[in-house]
Order: structure tokens, then sequence, then C-alpha cells
């Protein structure tokens, strides 16, 4: 069956391998799983347990924990709460379902919260005069905005971020916990400090956002690499121009570059159409994973009346 997506929510229903903590089961068992507007069901012989899109406080996709490495090689991760108690539930990862844990679940849960967001409070490391707006949130496959209760919308796009932090600070009148967050926006870096009312909905947004900048890290700790190799990549990565990071590594020396450059391409950190190296297709060069996910019409996606 596939997967449809209406105004109802979500629907969809395959059979898949699985393990959880919240039934009595000590192994990975085949069954189904099944998606009908907010809750999955997932159902191995006599045994079943539902968790509510409510209840979820985490969503990971790739490797398993270590005691389950032997039984996925990748897998869709939920961790919620059942009975008052933290569980967690482990499916073999399906690319087909990929979209379904990757964008779908934290479409449902994030858009609409509420917040506070602090845009571009600091702007090429300089602290600037903005100002906190209150806020409802919508995320879309590589963006992220807000529309702000004085008027007008801000975004941020998930290629375009180069770090994130989580800690506290004091945001409008108040100290809270917020999502740092380190942005390219005309190949400056800015700093825009966000913070949700619900923190369980701020710990998924802060999950979902730093998937694109999590997975560069991760390819970069998976591969050994020289210092001036990750030099490059971090520096394209943060000013996507590729002349200034040319320079700024090497003062501008091309064959020094291409040196750098070659290395890079040999581990797979960077890819090049052709053999050589041209600067005129810089454009075609380098390749940042994108989602291919359609976008979704935005008109729907603040979906939640202001609460005062």
């Amino acid at each position: 069956m596939g997967v449809t997506k209406d105004d109802s929510g979500l629907s969809t229903s395959w059979q898949t391998r699985f393990y959880t903590n919240a039934i009595s089961m000590s192994e990975v068992r085949k069954g189904i799983c099944e998606i009908d507007d907010e809750v999955i069901s997932l159902r191995a012989g006599s045994q079943s347990q539902t968790v509510e899109f409510d209840a979820i406080n985490d969503i990971t996709v790739g490797s398993p924990p270590e005691k389950l490495a032997g039984e996925f090689d990748d897998a869709f991760g939920i961790k919620f709460t059942s009975g008052g108690e933290s569980r967690i539930c482990f499916l073999d990862h399906d690319a087909d379902r990929a979209e379904i844990f990757e964008y779908h679940i934290f479409e449902e849960i994030i858009n609409g919260a509420r917040g506070v967001v602090e845009y571009g409070a600091v702007r090429g490391g300089q602290q600037t005069d903005s100002t906190s707006s209150q806020m409802k949130i919508a995320i879309e496959p590589e963006r992220v905005g807000f529309r702000l209760k004085t008027g007008g919308e801000k975004e941020i796009a998930l290629g375009d971020i180069v770090d994130m932090q989580a800690g506290k600070r004091t945001v409008g009148d108040a100290k809270r916990d917020v999502i740092k967050v380190d942005h390219m926006e005309e190949q400056t870096i800015i700093t825009t400090y966000l913070s949700l009312v619900e923190t369980r909905i701020q710990h998924l947004l802060n999950r979902y956002m730093g998937r694109e900048f999590n997975k560069l890290q991760s390819e970069i700790a998976d591969t050994e690499i020289s210092e001036t190799e990750t030099e490059l990549v971090i520096g394209y990565y943060t000013t996507r121009d590729i002349e200034q990071t040319m320079q700024t590594l090497t003062g501008g020396d091309k064959y020094e570059f291409e040196s750098i450059y070659e290395e890079a391409l040999d581990h797979g950190l960077v890819t090049h159409p052709d053999d050589g190296w041209d600067s005129r297709k810089k454009d075609e060069c380098w390749q940042t994973p994108r989602s291919r996910l359609s976008i979704p019409d935005r008109r729907n996606l603040y979906d939640r009346d202001w609460v005062d």
C-alpha cells in the first residue's frame, strides 16, 4: 500500500520487522506497521502497540543501537512515552517509507507550534539590534519558516545551517531554553535563536533542522581526511563561494587548491562533472545533499490559531 497524505493526515501500512520494549517481546519480530492520521500501530501476531504522535519524543533514521546492530543495517527509531514511561521502537529501514520518518511525522507534530524567534541576533560576528517576536513555525522538506505575530515571515534553509547548539538565553522578556542556529544569508553567517512553548516539540525541531549539518559532520567523521580537506568542505559549505574558499585555503593558488580538491574527490567528499577542474562550472562541481521531496502548499502550514 502506498503513502497517502491529505487534510485528514497520513495513511499507510506495510509489512516490516520491528523491535519495541513497550510490549513483552525480547526479539525482533515480523509484523505490520500502520499509520493512520496521527497514530502508529505495530502488530506482530497477538501483540500490538500504538504510538500517538503526541507521545513521540524523538525520531532517528540510520544506524540502530549496538544491541540491535545484528538485526538491522539501518532503522527508523522512535522514542516515545507509554504509560508514563519512556519507550523505544525500531523498524527495518525501508526506502519507500523514509519520507514518512524524515519529514511527514515531523511536519504533523511541528507545524503550527508557537514560540519566540530572535532572527539575525548576530550578523557577521557583530551583535545587531534585532528584537524577538512571537511566532508560529512551519517546516518544509528544505526549509523552516516563521510567521511573526508582528507581521511578515522569516525562513532558514536547512542547507544553509552551519552550526547548531542548545542552551539557555534571554530571548524576549525571559530566560529560555533555546536553539542557537548559525546559518548563511547572502554569504554572511548570522545567528538566530529559537524557543518553542513545548519542550518536546523544540527537541524534535532541533533534530529536524540539524539533519543536513549533522549528515555533513558524520561524513567527515567517518572518513580519514586531512585538515585541509576538512577546511575545504566546511569552507565551501559555509560560504557557497568556491573562489572565496580557494582564497582562504591557498591565497588564490589554483594549483595548490586543485591538489586539495583532488584528495577530497578521491575521498568522495565532493563531486565533479568532468575529469579536470574548471571554475567556470563551479555550480555543477559541488553537490550538497538535498531532499527531493515535493514542497507542500504553504497556505496550510501555519494551521493553528494564535493563543494568548
